[in-house]
């Protein structure tokens, strides 16, 4: 799942993760239409990418919600910020997520954070 307000970042991801790594890729431009569909089938999600900045939900309410309905799901955040995790976990530890990846993110570097924190 990829949840993100901009729709040519969500074709990128989409395209790129499914054309180079094999996965089936679900895109949301609507945080909240995202956790729907993650409530009412959340086995069908093994990975989750969310930006941070979004409308109607951040991506740290995003992740809460997520990691409430299922704890061990794998979730890193986009964000235009460099975000150190350490620094992050003791000012939000509340919010569980496994990384962060800087935007605008290579397929490279998607892959190596989808390959390190779902295997």
């Amino acid at each position: 799942m990829t949840v993100d307000d901009e729709s040519d970042i969500l074709y990128v991801l989409k395209s790129g993760i499914e054309k180079n790594l094999g996965y089936s890729v679900c895109t949301y431009s609507e945080p909240l239409q995202a956790l729907k569909h993650f409530k009412d089938s959340p086995d069908a999600y093994d990975f989750v990418i969310s930006d941070v900045r979004m409308p109607e939900m951040t991506g740290f309410e995003f992740v809460r919600h997520i990691k409430e309905i299922r704890p061990d799901v794998k979730v890193v955040l986009m964000t235009a910020f460099d975000i150190n995790q350490s620094e992050f976990g003791r000012v939000l530890p509340s919010t569980k997520m496994d990384g962060f990846v800087t935007k605008p993110a290579t397929l490279k570097v998607m892959s190596a954070a989808i390959e390190k924190y779902l295997y």
